[in-house]
């Protein structure tokens, strides 16, 4: 089956490391910075929260920054190649529906990434190999066994999965995962899936055309920024509760952090609820997501 706009010649040419290169960064062009980041910052936190500098602070953090693009790229090569349909609304932009590449190769470089990413973990420490074959197994049941229809059940579950994940084998890379590791992992991952609807409002058209029941399609997307809304208006006390105010750091660190939480959440509020414009819903995730990276960055300013 063929879609418009689908791989032509250059999709079936010989491998060049220019063709990858350009099919990446199409590829992850929505997601680099929002799963990458945390990670690395995770891997950094626990790097510095047991003194490791020098060449063994490097060394951690270079494996970081390569186990976090690896992770997103495992997740982005078997989303495009299971969910190319929806792309050809959605986003045009992406590998199959530009024609680089057909979804069997897509495929091909979910499971050779997949390998390698496992291997690579196993390297690194038995938490990380075991976070790893966790994050592949979820992917790939995720695009081969749930049903579209289902969509709103098992994508949170999914996330919350995937973001456990993420976050406790990059700390582990540093250091071998500890209680305080464990509770900010479990407190960020439930944070961050509890307002994510608000990222299928923007998808709605070609969510609805590839037969997925979202939140937004099922509910209406209004309830959905509705429900946004009000999670950013409490994310900082939420916030300061669970994690801040129990960390161990000083006053003042906690106040910064609590200060950073409400100077992006409460802006990212107001702008949801004043307009519903194709556009605003899609700053509204892109807020949402960089809510979620500094989140992760406090762990940084009050554990290390």
């Amino acid at each position: 089956m063929r879609f418009a706009g689908s791989p032509t010649r250059g999709a079936t040419s010989r491998w060049s490391l220019r063709r990858e290169i350009a099919i990446t960064v199409r590829l992850n062009a929505d997601n680099v910075w929002v799963a990458s980041l945390p990670p690395l910052l995770f891997t950094l936190t626990a790097a510095l929260r047991f003194e490791l500098s020098g060449f063994d602070l490097a060394v951690a953090l270079l494996q970081g920054l390569v186990w976090s693009l690896l992770f997103i790229y495992v997740f982005d090569t078997a989303n495009q190649a299971g969910g190319s349909q929806e792309d050809h609304t959605n986003k045009p932009y992406r590998p199959i529906p530009a024609g680089m590449v057909t979804p069997e190769g897509m495929w091909r470089r979910s499971y050779v990434s997949s390998a390698i990413f496992v291997a690579l973990s196993a390297f690194l420490s038995p938490v990380t190999c075991v976070m790893a074959i966790v994050w592949v197994a979820t992917v790939q049941v995720t695009h081969h066994l749930l049903r579209p229809r289902h969509y709103r059940y098992w994508k949170p579950v999914t996330t919350w999965v995937g973001a456990i994940a993420q976050l406790a084998g990059a700390w582990a890379i540093a250091h071998p995962l500890d209680d305080v590791g464990w509770y900010w992992t479990v407190v960020i991952a439930t944070m961050f899936i509890i307002p994510l609807p608000i990222e299928d409002v923007r998808d709605m058209p070609g969510d609805e055309q590839s037969g997925r029941v979202t939140y937004p399609l099922r509910y209406g997307a209004v309830p959905v920024r509705r429900w946004f809304v009000v999670m950013m208006a409490v994310w900082p006390v939420v916030a300061y509760l669970l994690l801040f105010h129990g960390s161990g750091a000083s006053r003042a660190a906690v106040l910064t952090a609590a200060a950073l939480m409400a100077a992006l959440c409460w802006p990212t509020a107001v702008l949801t609820g004043i307009r519903d414009t194709y556009s605003r819903n899609r700053l509204a995730y892109k807020l949402y997501s960089f809510v979620h990276v500094v989140l992760v960055g406090c762990a940084l300013l009050l554990l290390s």
